[in-house]
Order: structure tokens, then sequence, then C-alpha cells
């Protein structure tokens, strides 16, 4: 029997020990490949392949660590992803290898990080409509073109990317190869630069043949430049986007904006924000055409637009060139938001679930005259306020801020602030217990009463 109940135990201990190594696992989601390996993808044995690795990672964020030289001119994805996955180099001299006219596409959220590229003439990475976070490095060099939002034709919900560190020789923004203007982006298409050297970003699809158009933009195209260069911004024509929001190109920060900006205007349904920022915060876009959000530096800073001093928050401009300086000035105290509250008592269930905590109840809520009625003590104290009772005349008073509120045993009425108002049930006593009428204690402190009739349940929500 003994041996038995060892045995069993032994048993129970290797399942949690192998579930626990499971987890640990999961949370690492860590991979390593290397050209030519046919390992499991450890660090010591790794994968031979990014498609590999990028399997082993499934829906979850993860990190691939690539040795030596890859060459990528092959990868064709798994399938789509829904996680973060980062790419990156072991060593300072990981490089990616693509080859002449070769195009990468990634049809997940992305980040390449810290590894070198040699790239042959017209070769290019493109997204999906996904996100791409391009930190390769200062030494990196992508010399050729990157596609945004997708290669071919398609329909995105969105596209963002950013730009953190190396050399990029083209950012075309409105896709490649496109033969519709049906295609495109349904939201938004954005790009940040925040350290990265862009020669070029080209406001228009790339394209090799004559039956390539333009896409449509059914939100806003936002360049913003927060930190590094761009050295250009053109267009052309016959493949410049359509696009029912605004164009909005911003440099942050004191950058100095790109020596030669050119756009379509016409094809720009709600007009074109060219804005130069100083040093001391920055101008961002907000999804509605024409408005910012203007965020400062410092609590000692304000923004000053046309003469005009603007406090952080939403500013909204009209189209054109616009400067802003940072000035000296005090940025208003934000309000303190008051914390919200979601109470929940069901008919006949001793018990009051705040915040979703539940704590129990003397006595339940209960239906008395077509009325609900509950605990007083434990309402009062679900909402914050204050319980004070005189036995002398049965009287309870409670306080939450500036509002007063009292209820007296068997009168059909509650005094708010000094006004009575009519109940249609008085408050009374129950199984030695006080019980109020929910909906017009609540009320007073101005919160909403919702009644859910299936299960008998009220929600007070402050």
């Amino acid at each position: 029997m003994t041996r038995k109940i060892l045995s069993m135990l032994l048993a129970v201990m290797l399942v949690l020990s192998c579930t626990a190594f499971a987890v640990a696992a999961d949370e690492e989601l860590a991979y390593y490949v290397e050209a030519g390996a046919t390992g499991k993808g450890t660090e010591d044995d790794p994968f031979g392949t990014l498609e590999e690795a990028i399997s082993a990672i499934g829906d979850k964020d993860g990190t691939i660590y690539v040795y030596g030289v890859y060459n990528i001119s092959t990868f064709k994805a798994p399938g789509e992803w829904k996680g973060m996955i980062t790419i990156t180099g072991v060593t300072s001299d990981a490089l990616f290898q693509i080859d002449k006219s070769k195009g990468i596409v990634f049809p997940g959220d992305v980040t390449i990080k810290d590894i070198l590229f040699d790239v042959g003439e017209f070769a290019h990475i493109n997204n999906k409509g996904t996100k791409l976070i391009y930190d390769a490095g200062e030494d990196s060099n992508f010399k050729h073109m990157i596609h945004l939002p997708a290669l071919g034709n398609a329909v995105v919900d969105e596209s963002y990317a950013e730009f953190r560190s190396g050399k990029i020789g083209r950012l075309h923004i409105a896709g490649a190869y496109v033969t519709s203007y049906a295609n495109g982006i349904m939201g938004d298409d954005t790009v940040i630069i925040d350290g990265a050297e862009v020669s070029q970003i080209s406001l228009q699809a790339d394209a090799y043949m004559d039956t390539h158009t333009g896409i449509s933009v059914g939100g806003n195209i936002n360049i913003v430049v927060n930190s590094g260069t761009v050295k250009s911004i053109t267009t052309l024509e016959n493949r410049a986007p359509e696009v029912m929001g605004s164009l909005n190109i911003i440099f942050n920060n004191g950058v100095e904006p790109a020596g030669k900006i050119e756009y379509t205007e016409d094809k720009i349904g709600e007009g074109v924000y060219i804005i130069t920022s100083d040093v001391g915060g920055k101008i961002m876009p907000t999804a509605d055409p024409g408005v910012f959000e203007v965020i400062s530096d410092s609590e000692t800073k304000v923004a000053k637009i046309d003469g005009q001093l603007v406090y952080n928050g939403k500013v909204e401009l009209e189209p054109g060139e616009i400067t802003v300086e940072w000035v000296a000035g005090q940025q208003p105290e934000k309000p303190v938001e008051e914390e919200k509250t979601e109470i929940k008592l069901t008919i006949g269930k001793a018990e009051i679930t705040t915040n979703g905590e539940a704590k129990a109840l003397d006595v339940p809520a209960q239906i008395i005259d077509s009325r609900t009625m509950v605990p007083l003590r434990a309402i009062f104290e679900a909402l914050g306020a204050s319980v004070e009772w005189d036995d002398a005349t049965k009287t309870v008073t409670s306080v939450k801020g500036e509002t007063t509120v009292k209820l007296t045993i068997g009168q059909a009425s509650i005094n708010v602030n000094g006004e009575d108002k009519a109940l249609d049930v008085p408050a009374q006593i129950v199984d030695s217990r006080t019980l109020v009428p929910v909906r017009a204690i609540a009320e007073s402190f101005g919160c909403d009463v919702a009644w859910d009739d299936p299960t008998k349940t009220v929600t007070i929500t402050k």
C-alpha cells in the first residue's frame, strides 16, 4: 500500500513539474535560427528557418534570435499571426540578405531589431496592414524600398509603422503594384520616424506597369518625424492615393523639415496640415481630421500656435503650414477622476458585490410593494457614503461629498440637501435591519440604476 501511495505521489509531482515547465517555456517564447541548422530552436540547437520559429511562437508574442548571415529571399510566412514577433540578431554582425527584386511580406506584427541588411536592387519589405517596427540599429542600411500598407491588391483596416534607427532608402506609404482604387486602407495610414534616416517618403504607390494605380485611404495619412531625418516627401499624380481624411505632416522636437514636400492636394479630402514644432513638446495627429493632440515636455511649458497659447489636450487647427513654439507657462492641473463604482444586488440573495468583490449580507435584497429594497448600511457604505443613526427619531443620515441624505423609518419621503422628495415605499425595518428603496438612494447620490428582470438583479453605477 505504501509503495502504491508513493508511486501516485511521484506521478502527481511529475505532472506538476511538466506543467510548470510548459508554463515557463510558454512565457519565454524565444527561439533561435541559423541558416542550414536542423535543431529544435534552442540557443545551442537552433531551427534552420524563420518559418519554423514563427510556427513555434504561434499567435503569442515572441522573439526570434538569428545567428550569422541569413538569406530571407525565399521567406514565406506559415500564416498570419496575432502577436508581436521580434526578429533580432544574436551578435552585432548578424545579417539579412535579400536578393535582387525579391519582396518579403510580413502578415503579422513584427519588430526588426539590431540586424544588418544586404539587399539587392529593387529588393523590398512589405507589411499587410499590420504593425511594423523597424529598429535595426545605427549601422543597418535598408537602401531600397519598404512598402506600406500592403503589396498588391488588398483592403486592410489600418497601417502603422515606426522607424527608430538605421537608414532607409524609400518608403512607399500607399502600397505597391495596386491595380484599382477599390483597394487600400479603411482607417489611418500612420508612419512615425523616431530616429531613423529616411532618404525619401513617397506619397504614392510603387509601380512598374501602366495598369498600376494608387489606393484609397478611408482615414488620414499621418507622417510624424519626432527625431531622425527625412530628406524629401514626394508624389506622382497618377499614383497618388485618394484620401478621405487629411494629410498630416508633422516635424516635432525642432527636427528640420524635409527639403522637398510634394502632395496632390485635390486628392486630399479634408485638407493638408504641415506642422513644424520647436523643442519643448510635440504635436500628434488624432483620428479626427484637423484635430491634434498637444503634448508639452514640461508642466511649465505651453504651446504657442498662431499667437495663441494652447495647453495640453486636443486642439482644432485650420489646414496649411503651422508653426508651434513652446513658451513659459503653467499647464492647468488635471481634474481628479472619480473612481468608478459598480454595485450589484440580486433579489433573495444575501450578498452585495462592489466592483466584483462580494460581501455577505444579514438580510437579502427583496421586493416590497413592487419596489426593490436593500439593506441601508450596506448600500451606503458601498457608495462610499457615511452612515449615522439617530435612535430617538429613527432617522438615518448619510453624507457623501456635498450631498446629504436623510430617511426616517416609516416616513414616505427622502430628504436630499434639505429638500423632501416622496417615496413610493418608506424605509422600514425587516429582521432587525433597515431596508431602503434602492433607486431613490442611488439616484440621490447621482448614480445610475439598471434592472435585469431575468436574473432579478439591480446594478448601480457611479
